[in-house]
């Protein structure tokens, strides 16, 4: 059996400000899963390196690192929800997926989808709000920036949610337990 062959992962996937995070804390909680988030790294890393709120570049190398910590730790989790505004389309980023089910990880994917008109509001919306975190330095991002998280990664069982309305967390993680069986 290949080093992950017992390992769940589920890739809850979309464009920044889609309601991943949202979806992915009861998610995780309600299949007993560990939770990774992209932005909890990100967050925990400016603040410890005392980053300057802002400063757009500095924000941008977090990021990518905090996208680099949560791949390493993925494989050691024998049952995880990873959540971050994945680049789909990236050979990198698909190359990691890849890599995970070769492993033999069984990975589902969570594809949180609206328009990416909403998807621009509620970035401006949530960058505007007081307990924003710093390490958030963009206040702003237009539609077409959103064209690169159209689409999941569709390297394994996609299940996708509408996020322009309550998702029933339930009926979502029986779908993620039936897709085990098949």
């Amino acid at each position: 059996m290949s080093p992950l062959g017992k390992h769940r992962i589920v890739l809850v996937s979309g464009p920044p400000a889609s309601g991943k995070t949202t979806l992915a804390r009861p998610l995780a909680e309600r299949l007993g899963f560990a939770l990774l988030t992209k932005d909890d790294i990100k967050e925990t890393l400016f603040t410890a390196m005392q980053g300057p709120p802002g400063d757009v570049e500095f924000s941008s190398k977090i990021g990518a690192a905090s996208m680099d910590l949560l791949w390493a730790l993925a494989p050691h989790c024998p049952a995880v929800v990873l959540e971050a505004n994945f680049r789909t389309q990236s050979p990198y980023e698909r190359a990691k997926v890849t890599a995970l089910a070769e492993a033999g990880a069984q990975i589902v994917e969570v594809y949180c989808r609206l328009p990416r008109e909403e998807a621009s509001r509620r970035f401006a919306e949530r960058a505007r709000q007081q307990r924003h975190h710093p390490a958030h330095a963009l206040a702003a991002m237009p539609p077409d920036r959103m064209i690169e998280y159209e689409e999941p990664f569709a390297l394994s069982p996609v299940l996708e949610v509408d996020t322009t309305r309550p998702i029933d967390i339930e009926a979502l993680a029986r779908q993620i337990e039936a897709t085990r069986t098949r």
